[in-house]
Formats: structure tokens, C-alpha cells, sequence
């Protein structure tokens, strides 16, 4: 089974966890973003998971980013051909400060487009005011592309793009020059997060991407958009991580490597999607239901987690919800994976009526992880069932993890889904409590160990303690009061996910410390967490 051994520990929030605030203008000593440098500088791909990442933040300061670039650059560029650019391809944009940065960046020089789904700044929705801000500051908006020419598209500065489907991309793609070395920046950001003024609350995913073929792939696909155009979609099995787009011209479809990688799975799949249809496999015609069923027959397991929101249609309360003049509709996916015994779990983020678990991913295995994320939902008109196509812009992202990262990439997926299950621990009484469905899952025999420190454990102390707490791991021996742990010793191997909650006590049996929480985690070891309420 995978283990992996790692440094230590650093005070933060529960799980899930990302790459921590890489845009704190003052990290303190034991801050996220001092770790995240030290960890992966450069790296191909993080991931951050929200509410507890600083996602926005991260979002602000690569505009900052190439707000510098551009402000240190003395050149004069002709049309088309500024380096420092931010192209925005989104559903929708209604964070004032994002909003207001990317004003910023267009006074200070970068060349600066937006599209957005045209339905989002129609008049009907006066909360949305990007399109009202853009103008007054000078930018030009053009509220529907339709009929419009390509060349007068091209010099707007914020388009809605008006067709017959939904323009669902949420990509962010930064371009400037590095003000130290000169040399090209390029960096997307993309997931199932919007740049919202509430998406934040809600559990997303958004990914950082710094690989130069990959930033290109989205640059084609935000001008593909801008021109109406369908992508070509291109496979490099030499990369490691692939984009796919819908609606797609040529090439792969995403529906196609999903159900790919269904088949060829014979330890692990977690499902954590927001909008889950059955789809239909353009190979064989079974629909995902009947592979996921398949899968668990040959002795794989599976885990489902979904908004119930969006599953079922209803509220904690059991009513039924209402949106924009509409009853949400039940999508019996989670009905037919129950009868077959795969338990889906339904939760509903409670912290607005607005707020949803909107994460888009897909883990597959455990020795050789792989990861399916992006901004699409897993629909028709997403991704497409048997031989329909898919209609909305979207985009898939495909990280062979086990290759990418030695599994770093699965395993943080992996534990956005673990901390999902403890958040709303309570929500789902039909499956029991979390940390049930977790111990099932670390019993695989692929799941992998942390090597989790004796400095992890104890802190900054040094010397002899014991270690006192309910965890089987903390068991006591030869009549101590707990494990003993030697603080220049070795520490313990446990499976990853596992969250001990104990005391540190001294040879006299004084408590040291109490209400200690620590939770295992393959990229850094353990995490300290705050006291339980």
C-alpha cells in the first residue's frame, strides 16, 4: 500500500485543504503561503477547495500579478500584440473586487476581455452589475454578441455571449512578463467556481495551472468562444494532464475518456459532482449508473457525494425548491445506485439559500491516482450522453496523478471528499456517521499511510510524554496511561484521513494539553487542528 512519509505540522482548518493564501501580503512564520512556496514553487497544478482555501484571494493577487508586470514594463505595444493580458471566460462575474481589479488592470495597460454568459447581464437580473461598472469606467460592453461583428467583438471589453447554450466556462487566463527577468508568466485558473460575490461559501474546486501547452489549449478555447467556433480537441499522452472542451469539433470527448476510466478502474472511485445525470456511454450504451453498478461487482469501491439540492430537488427540510419560477426535479441517479448499494451522500450547504456543494471531480484508484475536475457538470448538455453531443462551453481537466505528481493531486481530491463527509457528518443518518464510511474506506488495502511525525504529535515539546485519547492507534501498553512518545523518537503510521483527538500528558499524569486534534495527511504530514466547539 502507499506511504507517505513527509516534514510537518502547521496550525490551520479542517479539511478539505489547498494550497493555502499564496496572497497574503504579510505571511506570518507559520503561514500557508510561506508553506505553499516552500512545498511547490512552480508546480504544473494546485488545487484549492473552498470555503476553507483562500481561492478569491488567490484569484485577486494574479491580477495584481500582471497589474505589476505591466506597470514595470517601459515598452509601447502595437494592437494584439500586449504581452501583459487577462482573459476571462465565465458564467458569471459579480465579486465587486474582482471586478474592480480587473478595471485596475485595464488603467494601468493590460488588455483586458471578458466574456460571460449573456443571460447573466441581461436587464431582468439587476443584481449582476459587472456589465454597469465596465462602462463606467470607460471599458466597452457589448450585452449580446449576437449580430454583432467579429471585429467589434474583439475590441470589447466585456462580451455576453448569446447563443442557443450555455456559456459555462470558468477559466481565467493571466499573461504578463516577470518585472525581475523579463520572461513570459502564463498561469489559468479554472474549476467549478465562479468569480462570485457568495462562491466562496460554497464548496468548489479551482484549480491553478502553470503548464505553457495547457494555458495555450485555454486561450484557443476562449477565442474558439469569442468566434462562436467549436473546438478541436487534442490528447497528449505524453503530458500527464489533458484539457477537454465541449462543444468539441474533433478529437476526444470527455464523455468518452469518464467512461474510459470507469472501466479500466479496479480499486477506487469517489464521485463528488454537484449535477449528476445518467449518462450513456457512446461505446456500449450503458448508462453510468450501470458502470458504476459493474464497477462495485468486480470489487471496486465507490463513493457519491452530491448536492441534495440539485439530487432531489428539496431542501433539509424535505420541501421542494423553487428557482426562478421552476420546481427543482429529482434526478434518480442516487435512487438507483442506493437499490444497487452504493450509498450516495446528499448534503446541502446551509450557509445561504444560494449556496450549494458545487465541486465537479472524479478520483480514480489508489496506487496510480487519477482525477477528472473542471468547470462542467456532469450533463447532457455538459458532456453529453451516448451520441448527443455536448451544447455548453465547458471544460474538462484529466490529471493522471500517479504520473503528474506521484499521486499528490488524487490525494488532495481525495481529501476534499474525506473532509465533505465530516463537514456535514449528520446530514446523511441513512449511511450512519462519517467517520464509519471513512474507516470502510481506509480498510482498502491500497489506501495509503501517512508517516506522521513525533514533532507532529507533540509540538515544540521535548522529552517523554503520553499520548492519551480513544483513537486504536493511541492504545495504551504495559499499564501506561497512553502511547508513549519520545519526542526525538519515531511517531506513528497511520492511514491517511485519520483525525486523532487526544491529550498530551507528562510521566506524572499532568495534562499538558487537552482537546488536541490532529488529522493525517500524506502532503504535509498532520495537521493541527482548532479545539472542537
Amino acid at each position: 500500500m502507499p506511504r507517505i512519509p513527509s516534514t510537518g505540522g502547521t496550525p490551520r482548518t479542517d479539511a478539505p485543504h489547498g494550497p493555502g493564501d499564496v496572497t497574503s501580503p504579510s505571511p506570518s512564520p507559520n503561514s500557508e503561503g510561506d508553506r505553499f512556496e516552500a512545498r511547490a514553487p512552480g508546480a504544473r497544478f494546485e488545487a484549492y477547495f473552498t470555503p476553507e482555501d483562500p481561492a478569491a484571494k488567490a484569484e485577486l493577487r494574479l491580477i495584481e500579478n500582471v497589474i505589476v508586470g505591466a506597470r514595470a514594463d517601459q515598452q509601447t505595444y502595437a494592437a494584439g500584440e500586449n504581452p501583459h493580458q487577462i482573459h476571462y471566460a465565465v458564467y458569471n462575474l459579480r465579486s465587486s473586487k474582482v471586478i474592480n481589479k480587473l478595471i485596475e488592470a485595464h488603467q494601468a495597460g493590460v488588455e483586458v476581455r471578458v466574456l460571460i454568459e449573456a443571460d447573466q447581464i441581461s436587464p431582468e437580473r439587476e443584481w449582476n452589475t459587472v456589465d454597469e461598472q465596465f462602462e463606467a469606467a470607460g471599458l466597452k460592453v457589448i450585452r449580446s454578441d449576437r449580430d454583432i461583428p467579429q471585429e467589434e467583438r474583439e475590441r470589447a471589453h466585456l462580451v455576453g455571449i448569446d447563443s442557443n447554450h450555455l456559456m459555462h466556462l470558468k477559466s481565467r487566463i493571466f499573461r504578463s512578463l516577470d518585472p525581475t527577468t523579463g520572461q513570459p508568466v502564463e498561469v489559468v485558473l479554472s474549476g467549478s467556481m465562479n468569480p462570485g460575490d457568495g462562491a466562496s461559501r460554497n464548496d468548489e474546486n479551482l484549480n491553478l495551472i502553470r503548464d505553457p501547452g495547457l494555458v495555450s489549449l485555454y486561450e484557443k478555447k476562449f477565442q474558439d468562444v469569442r468566434r462562436h467556433k467549436r473546438t478541436e480537441n487534442v490528447w497528449d499522452g505524453e503530458r500527464g494532464i489533458n484539457v477537454l472542451f465541449t462543444p468539441a469539433k474533433s478529437g476526444p470527448r470527455p464523455l468518452e475518456k469518464l467512461f474510459e476510466w470507469i472501466d479500466a478502474e479496479d480499486e477506487f472511485i469517489g464521485l463528488s459532482v454537484f449535477d449528476l445525470k445518467d449518462l450513456e456511454s457512446p461505446k456500449d450504451k450503458k448508462k453510468l449508473t450501470e458502470k458504476l453498478i459493474e464497477a462495485k461487482a468486480r470489487g471496486v469501491e465507490v463513493l457519491v457525494i452530491t448536492d441534495r439540492k440539485k439530487s432531489d430537488g428539496r431542501d433539509l427540510a424535505g420541501n421542494r425548491i423553487e428557482m426562478y419560477g421552476h420546481f427543482a426535479s429529482n434526478s434518480w441517479v442516487d435512487e438507483d445506485l442506493e437499490r444497487a448499494g452504493i450509498p450516495v451522500h446528499e448534503f446541502i450547504n446551509t450557509t445561504g439559500p444560494y449556496n450549494a456543494v458545487h465541486s465537479k471531480a472524479a478520483v480514480f484508484g489508489l496506487n496510480d491516482m487519477k482525477v477528472i475536475t473542471g468547470a462542467g457538470n456532469w450533463t447532457r448538455s455538459g458532456m453529453g450522453s451516448g451520441r448527443k453531443r455536448a451544447r455548453n462551453e465547458e471544460s474538462f481537466l484529466f490529471i493522471e496523478s500517479g504520473r503528474v505528481d506521484d499521486g499528490r493531486t488524487g490525494r488532495r481530491y481525495l481529501s476534499n471528499m474525506l473532509g465533505l463527509l465530516r463537514k456535514y457528518d449528520g446530514q446523511d443518518p441513512e449511511h450512519g456517521p462519517a467517520q464509519g464510511t471513512i474507516e470502510k474506506l481506509q480498510a482498502l488495502e491500497s489506501w495509503p499511510k501517512v508517516d506522521v511525525s513525533a514533532r507532529s504529535l507533540v509540538g515544540d515539546r521535548e522529552g517523554n510524554y503520553y499520548l492519551v485519547g480513544d483513537h486504536p492507534a493511541l492504545q495504551p501498553t504495559d499499564g501506561a496511561p497512553g502511547l508513549p512518545i519520545d519526542s526525538q523518537g519515531p511517531g506513528l503510521q497511520l492511514p491517511f484521513g485519520s483525525l486523532l483527538e487526544y491529550r498530551i500528558e507528562d510521566a506524572s499524569g499532568q495534562v499538558l494539553e487537552s482537546n488536541r486534534r490532529l488529522l493525517a495527511r500524506p502532503e504535509d504530514d498532520a495537521t493541527v487542528l482548532p479545539e472542537a466547539p
